[in-house]
């Protein structure tokens, strides 16, 4: 066992053996031993600060699970909806700009310093895979018009296909609480694109979590300073993050539930036009058995690969699906559009389904699948329609930082540009069984009997 390890146990500390044998060092912050593992810290903790870690974990339980939606009470908006042109949905501050690019200059120099330890570039941003699956993605029919906007403005089904993750800034074991999130990409979409692209695809990408501590382009220059800084000293940055005076939002990524991802609530964050008007998106999950494990939580001792394993067992087994939602703009002056550290109330704005998304069974682990996404593939929600172009500070800043992240992974991995796939038949899976692949421009539906390896 590791010398910090006996420490704490002859101590008659709390600890989860599996992490602190291979830690590295034992060090004392408000009130806590702690381990250094990797860039996180394993904290050892006394009663009473085991009891003060639940409250304030059960606090965020309430904020993040009781946030899925009664679609029996789910009422029209339409006539209170913001268009999304209107004045003061988004203000542009002086300076913006040259602080975004700040921003992605800032993320870049972490990605390299993730490159030096790995030798091999990641993201920037949710840099750490937990499955990929292809499923269908079914738009309602007779939605409300406020509703029936942009690529929701008639019923359908598209294809598909999905990128679980987690967000760290270096690769950690997945029982250290973290935020986690999702990648859409959905295939056939019609429309004007924001990027004048040939493809005809429409990307959402979402949190578990409704705001995100880096609200604005200022707000994420400042905690990515104090985070490249501290890289090799993170009991100091996670100091910082609590002097902030928005510390209970920057501080709400570490305090998250740890939730099985199927059971994951996920939030876009940010707002996006919404074909005429504004909204933020959702997704809830909807199966039975997914709903089963809402209250369920990662034991502080699992794997260190627990949720990719976890979402691979689940995913093989069970039909996963989600109910896709938007939130609707209704009042700037509670829902403002710039600053996404701000919650919009989900009682007062509630959110409405738009349709669903469904996975068949299938393994979400195949390393063929996950690598192409990994190195290949860009998840971003300026790839799409203009009827759902991003809006607010933190889209605009993405649209600069993704691109750029995006341009240093491919390079220094050796490759010459991104792929952007049109249709299933250019991933590197097999179409699940029993499956309905969908040719829009042809109207087409064909029904495959066995798995299709499509190389």
């Amino acid at each position: 066992m590791h010398p910090a390890a006996t420490l704490l146990r002859d101590g008659g500390w709390s600890f989860s053996r599996s992490l602190l044998e291979t830690g590295r060092g034992v060090v004392r912050q408000d009130g806590a031993l702690a381990v250094e593992w990797g860039w996180t810290l394993v904290v050892a903790r006394t009663q009473e600060h085991l009891r003060k870690r639940r409250e304030l974990r059960s606090s965020n339980d309430d904020k993040i699970t009781a946030s899925i939606p009664d679609r029996s009470k789910m009422g029209s908006t339409g006539e209170k909806c913001i268009k999304w042109d209107a004045p003061g949905v988004e203000v542009i501050q002086p300076g913006e700009k040259e602080k975004i690019w700040e921003v992605s200059e800032q993320f870049k120099r972490m990605q390299m310093m993730n490159f030096n330890e790995h030798h091999h570039c990641l993201r920037g941003t949710h840099l750490k895979t937990q499955g990929c699956v292809i499923g269908k993605f079914v738009v309602n029919d007779n939605l409300p018009p406020h509703l029936a906007q942009g690529m929701f403005a008639k019923p359908g089904t598209y294809d598909c296909i999905m990128r679980y993750s987690s967000l760290t800034p270096k690769l950690v074991p997945d029982p250290v609480p973290a935020p986690r999130g999702i990648g859409i990409k959905v295939f056939g979409v019609e429309g004007e694109k924001i990027w004048g692209e040939d493809k005809k695809t429409q990307d959402f990408t979402m949190n578990n979590y409704p705001v995100l501590e880096l609200r604005t382009p200022v707000a994420t220059c400042e905690i990515a300073d104090s985070l490249e800084k501290n890289w090799n000293d993170i009991p100091k940055f996670a100091e910082y993050l609590g002097t902030r005076k928005d510390a209970e939002v920057a501080c709400m990524p570490a305090n998250l539930p740890q939730q099985y991802m199927v059971a994951m609530n996920e939030w876009s964050q940010s707002a996006y036009r919404h074909g005429d008007y504004v909204a933020k998106y959702a997704v809830f999950p909807k199966g039975e058995e997914q709903l089963k494990l809402v209250d369920e939580r990662i034991p502080d001792d699992a794997a260190i690969n627990i949720i990719s394993q976890h979402n691979r067992a689940f995913h093989q087994k069970h039909k996963v699906t989600y109910s896709f939602c938007a939130q609707m703009l209704q009042n700037l002056d509670e829902q403002p559009v710039d600053d996404i550290g701000v919650i919009w109330d989900e009682k007062k704005y509630p959110f409405e389904e738009l349709g669903t998304l469904e996975f068949d069974p299938q393994d979400s682990w195949l390393p063929e699948f996950r690598v192409w996404w990994d190195d290949r593939i860009t998840c971003n929600g300026w790839h799409g329609l203009k009827a759902h172009q991003p809006l607010g500070s933190t889209n605009r800043m993405r649209r600069v930082v993704y691109a750029e992240s995006r341009k240093l992974r491919t390079r220094v991995n050796g490759f010459k540009d991104y792929i952007e796939p049109s249709s299933l038949m250019e991933v590197p899976a097999p179409i699940p069984a029993i499956y309905q692949f969908i040719n829009p421009e042809a109207g087409q539906k064909v029904t495959y009997s066995e798995d299709i390896h499509v190389a």
